[in-house]
């Protein structure tokens, strides 16, 4: 047949229909064979005899066309045949090889002839191409660079499709290679893409390898040949490797560090209130910055964050999969979760933690009079996880509006996984038995703290809002496995006051479990017989209830308490075990608002003198006024050094020698002041040598209106050299705005910092 038949059609049936039934049409139109009830009426049969004779016997275009023609048929034209070929163009590397497809339309045969600038098969100038499209480059570059590789298809010789081949020379790649990331660190469950972004290399263009094997091994992890790597299920240090194909002598590497790091799950990393990472294998001074590292994405929230954000690395989500999550409470009882590492953000789940009826407690009210927490209170504690459970532990304050609103704080777990409350699902009321006087008061009651969770007991620290009310101190004890209240005490039960505030930070537990909080102003007589601790390092044990089993309380107490510049503005910070002096091995550290740092002997914290001053060694061991301005920060240890940022002044390093610290000469300090709150610092590091210093600068949470807060970084090693601020590059790096006392998480390449409004989330750039 010389043409194609695209459309056909006779009066009363169907395109179709038409050519299966052109026999059958000929038989019924026979008046013999024709049924009055029949769709198809009759035809002329001489007509159609006609028609079919030329159909099937002559088959030649006029006669067909005048046959479908006189039967009431349309003909078109049938579209030309046609060759595309992919890829469209390449640039191999001299010696390399292509492989190139050809697609045929519209042609009853797809073969296909080859050719390089018309040559068949190519040449050795040319390059080679074989009868399946593989396209070999030839040994040298040739002038021009540019070939045109042709497939002509072979039954009509007039259609063909191209493609433009740009040969490279390797010899002019010297290198070494550069791999994006040079540097960065993943958990076991992560997967890495690198990315090759030498000029004119692709990643198809090397050769991988891990720790020398080439695509990797079960111990190192494995690379495929485009670059993805997915680590062994073991933490360490691991190098990538690529190797021009086309000049093996042309090289390249990248440095991935495996993390064991389960997560940050509690405020400043650890119960000893360290905040220690010492597994950051990707963030150092000489990697960090304000061209190599900035601002990544912003997660939005719907309140302030005071509490610190936590972190769970290796989660595994139903329908979802294993990820990193960052959680983030704030006060307007919410708990987020969010995709730690996902640009742009990507949240998993939110929890509103306010029954029916009753609504986020806004501040300042008829009730509660201060705006030290404003414009609401909800979530003010750093909760704490529990991974081997899967559950995040939260205390949130609400009210019941009325004429004379009742206020509520519960303790609630949730599920890591999903966010929904478990265990006790309508959250465990936070109160004291009717027998206890004075009671637990969920309005006075502001709950500041961190929260604590040690040897499968949830612990809950009080304050007050600015010291409104007839409040006390109180810290609760909880059951995690079925959060029943076991425990309680109030550490000033025949007095007032005495707070645990601690600018945030949470009560510390050591490896016996004892437990360490410090209490703001307040009533302290415990040195005449009472019971009243205001003022003072306390040391606890929960075996049989809490109880107070040793405290110290600085000489001045008296007028510390009359000045407001008492204790409470510092979490107790306890030093690694045995890096005291021989008779003092364990040490517990603090600060006050009084500009001065305490150094303790944790096992025996050495009471009160009687109020004579100065307090003497060993009661306690050391008392260091350093500075007139308040310290509303926790110090922290690190590399025998104390790092330490009071209020309206720098970040310094005093350097500390068998338990005793070093006011001069300072080890190094921050070129600029902090603000009136100063900050706590936190350290990520891989060794002495790779340290970093990270803090937030919340001046901007005082200031009218309110500023962004300020991300810092420092040369742990020498505090003189900020190696990175958020308003380096403004337009880039810029926080949400500030809220006071806040502490970054650092985790894994990346920083997470709370706001008013917003997650903000920092790390490497993509270059």
């Amino acid at each position: 047949m010389y043409g194609m038949v695209n459309s056909v059609s006779f009066p009363g049936i169907p395109c179709a229909e038409a050519m299966p039934n052109l026999v059958d049409l000929h038989r019924r139109d026979r008046p013999s064979h024709y049924n009055a009830g029949s769709k198809y009426p009759p035809r002329n049969p001489a007509l159609l005899t006609k028609c079919f004779f030329n159909l099937l016997f002559f088959l030649t275009p006029p006669a067909f066309s005048i046959c479908l023609i006189a039967c009431g048929g349309v003909v078109s034209s049938p579209a030309p045949p046609s060759v595309t070929v992919s890829p469209s163009s390449a640039q191999p590397f001299t010696g390399t090889t292509v492989q190139f497809n050809a697609s045929v339309q519209n042609a009853a045969s797809s073969a296909v002839n080859w050719e390089v600038n018309s040559a068949p098969g190519g040449n050795g100038i040319l390059g080679t191409i074989d009868s399946t499209g593989r396209y070999t480059a030839p040994a040298t570059v040739p002038n021009p660079p540019t070939v045109t590789v042709t497939a002509v298809l072979q039954a009509n010789p007039s259609t063909n499709g191209s493609s433009s081949v740009t040969i490279q020379g390797a010899a002019a790649i010297l290198g070494p290679l550069i791999l994006f990331p040079p540097l960065t660190s993943l958990t076991t469950s992560q997967t890495l893409q690198l990315q090759v972004t030498s000029a004119g290399v692709s990643n198809s263009q090397v050769n991988w390898g891990v720790d020398g094997f080439p695509n990797g091994s079960a111990s190192t992890g494995t690379i495929t040949a485009n670059g993805l790597y997915t680590p062994p299920g073991a933490a360490g240090s691991h190098t990538i490797t690529v190797q021009l194909k086309a000049n093996p002598a042309v090289l390249g590497s990248a440095l991935v560090g495996v993390t064991g790091l389960a997560g940050v799950l509690t405020w400043r990393n650890d119960n000893s209130r360290s905040g220690l990472n010492p597994q950051e294998l990707a963030l150092a001074p000489g990697t960090v910055t304000s061209s190599t590292f900035g601002k990544l994405f912003s997660c939005p929230l719907d309140g302030y964050a005071y509490a610190q954000p936590l972190l769970v690395t290796n989660l595994a989500i139903a329908g979802i999969g294993t990820r990193s999550v960052v959680f983030v409470a704030t006060e307007k009882d919410s708990v987020f979760a969010f995709d730690a590492d996902s640009n742009p953000c990507v949240q998993l789940w939110q929890t509103t933690l306010i029954p029916a009826g009753e609504q986020a407690v806004a501040t300042p009210n008829l009730q509660i009079a201060s705006d030290d927490i404003a414009p609401f209170v909800g979530i003010t504690g750093t909760p704490v996880i529990d991974i081997t459970t899967s559950t995040l532990y939260v205390v949130a304050k609400t009210l019941t509006p009325a004429l004379n609103p009742i206020y509520h704080q519960r303790l609630y777990a949730l599920d890591l996984t999903t966010g929904q409350p478990k265990i006790q699902p309508s959250g465990v009321q936070i109160s004291t038995p009717g027998s206890v006087s004075p009671a637990f008061s969920s309005l006075l009651g502001n709950q500041r703290a961190a929260l604590l969770l040690d040897n499968k007991a949830v612990y809950v620290a009080f304050a007050s809002h600015h010291d409104q009310g007839d409040y006390h101190g109180w810290i609760m004890a909880y059951d995690a496995a079925t959060l029943l209240q076991t425990s309680f005490l109030d550490v000033t039960p025949g007095g007032q006051q005495g707070g645990i505030w601690q600018s945030g930070g949470g009560p510390s537990a050591d490896s016996n479990h004892n437990l360490f909080a410090v209490t703001g102003d307040g009533t302290f007589d415990v040195d005449r017989g009472g019971s009243n601790y205001g003022d003072s390092f306390l040391r606890m044990t929960a075996t049989g209830g809490l109880a107070i089993t040793g405290y110290f309380t600085p000489c001045n107490q008296a007028s510390l308490e009359s000045s407001g510049n008492d204790l409470g503005a510092s979490a107790p910070l306890l030093l690694p075990d045995s890096s005291g002096p021989a008779l003092h091995p364990n040490l517990v550290l603090g600060a006050g608002k009084n500009g001065s740092i305490y150094v303790a002997d944790r096992d025996n914290l050495g009471g009160y003198n009687g109020g004579i001053c100065p307090d003497v060694f060993p009661r306690p061991l050391q008392t260091l006024p350093l500075h007139e301005g308040p310290i509303f920060s926790t110090p922290l240890f690190w590399n025998n050094t104390i790092l330490v940022a009071a209020g309206n002044a720098n970040l310094e390093a005093l350097p500390i020698t068998a338990g005793v610290v070093a006011q001069v000469p300072l080890s190094s300090q921050s070129p600029e002041t902090l603000g009136p709150l100063g900050a706590t610092p936190m350290v990520s590091s891989n060794g002495a040598n790779s340290a970093i210093v990270w803090l937030i600068d919340a001046s901007g949470a005082l200031a009218t209106p309110n500023a962004p807060a300020v991300v810092r970084a420092y040369d742990a090693n020498n505090l003189s050299n900020e190696i990175y601020n958020s308003a380096m590059v403004p337009a880039r790096d810029t926080a949400g705005l500030a809220v006071k006392f806040t502490v970054p998480i650092e985790a894994n390449g990346k920083v997470y910092v709370g706001t008013q409004s917003e997650l903000d989330v920092y790390g490497l750039l993509a270059q």
